[in-house]
């Protein structure tokens, strides 16, 4: 009965607007978007982005237009989760874009769904009102790079691969952080970030009635990068998603819930024609390391000349923003499904010490991580609703430590180790290999397939 009271609370969802500003003496370009519930609960979200007024000046107004739309309906889908009204209107779209963002809202919001335990069927309707074209804009790109960096091993392996190609490199973060700060510095190439504001009565809402959950990221910040393209002119937008986030968590009133959905393979072909048919065709957006999987990632980040500068300093742990700077374990909570994860998936790249010293403790040592590694393995319940890797190379992994005599003893390797020995899992070496389903142009693709 609660969860009916809070989807009939309002009837409509509306995209109210979107604005901005150019402030000449600050140099500085404000975004505002716009949305309510029944014109009665509004909102209103920010973003600023640094230009100078020479760039700005030269920037295609139409063009940025239209991707400034498309950051505004995902973005919507922040406030739409809180109460999720049958009825979305204040949008002028061809039955192709609905039906794109119909999937999004859908697929991006799975966990959401199933975390709440929501039915979703027929919910989200996004109205068709004007015929189906393609209405995308023909611009020649300069031939740069703009990579997001988020401070952990995928970004900064990404970022060591382009660093030997012959263009230049920008990074770029949404808002900004110690670990992104640090291993951008290591990394060497100039950052830009762009801050985001969403209103603070949604966070309100959250302890009250509102829905709460997970919303699909990746995709906000996809769309945000084409908006940077074309305010600074970068014809490459490459991602660092892997093959590994492909394969969801479990299957749920018909629909494939999957944590990483925007991070798959099937959003970013989705994207890309997107891209193509209603905003711009001449971007080239793209995973650098679509064709392999976590572990093998997880290899070349270890075997990087650098590894050392970063070793102290990045991190993959979602918590670690929410524990205090003067904490002595400020980057590892050393108790989530993804410390867990990328502690196994390096150890049998590392030497022990070296990943006990990054993590300031040994995870496959603590009791009370069974459970979690059991999950990890796909051993017990479903996969952790994070950013982990399949079950395969997780098994690999441990099937690899297990090979080792310093790891033999500890209590996660004894106690799973004939589990998962039964399981021949030395067959599994085959997920190190390249999986040629990606979208990386052949330019790139000659440097990495091998490595």
């Amino acid at each position: 009965m609660k969860n009916e009271k809070k989807l009939g609370k309002y009837q409509e969802f509306i995209f109210e607007d979107f604005k901005y500003q150019y402030d000449a003496s600050h140099e500085k370009l404000e975004i505002f978007f716009n949305y309510s519930f029944d014109q009665k609960l509004n909102f209103q979200e920010k973003l600023i982005i640094e230009v100078q007024a020479e760039i700005w000046e030269k920037v295609d107004q139409d063009l940025f237009k239209k991707a400034l739309e498309a950051l505004f309906i995902i973005g919507g889908i922040s406030y739409y989760k809180a109460y999720l009204p049958n009825k979305i209107s204040g949008l002028n779209l061809s039955d192709g874009q609905a039906e794109f963002w119909t999937k999004v809202y859908k697929r991006g919001l799975g966990e959401f769904f199933y975390q709440n335990k929501i039915d979703f069927q027929n919910l989200i309707n996004f109205t068709v009102n004007r015929e189906e074209k393609d209405t995308s804009i023909n611009h020649i790109f300069e031939e740069k790079i703009l990579l997001p960096i988020g401070g952990g091993k995928d970004s900064i392996v990404s970022a060591e691969i382009l660093k030997k190609f012959d263009l230049p490199i920008t990074l770029f973060s949404l808002r900004d952080a110690d670990p992104i700060k640090n291993t951008s510095e290591v990394i060497g190439e100039e950052r830009m970030i762009v801050e985001r504001f969403l209103d603070e009565k949604l966070f309100k809402l959250n302890q009250e009635d509102a829905f709460n959950g997970h919303v699909p990221i990746t995709a906000y910040i996809s769309f945000l990068l084409v908006v940077m393209a074309i305010i600074f002119d970068f014809k490459y937008l490459i991602m660092s998603l892997e093959k590994s986030a492909n394969i969801g968590q479990v299957m749920w009133q018909g629909l494939d819930i999957n944590h990483q959905y925007s991070k798959s393979l099937e959003f970013e072909n989705d994207f890309r024609d997107y891209l193509k048919r209603y905003i711009v065709k001449d971007l080239e957006f793209f995973s650098l390391l679509r064709g392999w999987n976590e572990i093998k990632i997880a290899k070349i980040f270890a075997n990087l000349d650098k590894f050392d500068q970063y070793a102290g300093i990045f991190t993959s742990c979602n918590r670690n923003f929410k524990i205090q700077k003067d904490s002595k374990n400020a980057l590892w909570c050393g108790e989530c499904p993804k410390c867990a994860f990328v502690y196994l998936i390096l150890a049998p790249f590392l030497e022990k010490n070296k990943l006990i010293k990054i993590f300031d403790k040994d995870l496959l040592d603590n009791i009370d991580l069974l459970q979690l590694y059991e999950e990890i393995l796909g051993l017990k319940n479903i996969k952790p609703f994070e950013c982990v890797g399949t079950f395969e190379e997780s098994r690999l992994a441990f099937y690899l430590i297990a090979q080792k005599n310093e790891w033999q003893d500890d209590f996660i390797v004894k106690t799973l180790v004939g589990i998962l020995n039964s399981k021949e899992m030395k067959d599994l070496e085959k997920l190190m290999e390249f999986d040629k389903n990606n979208n990386i142009p052949d330019k790139f693709l000659d440097l990495i397939k091998n490595l």
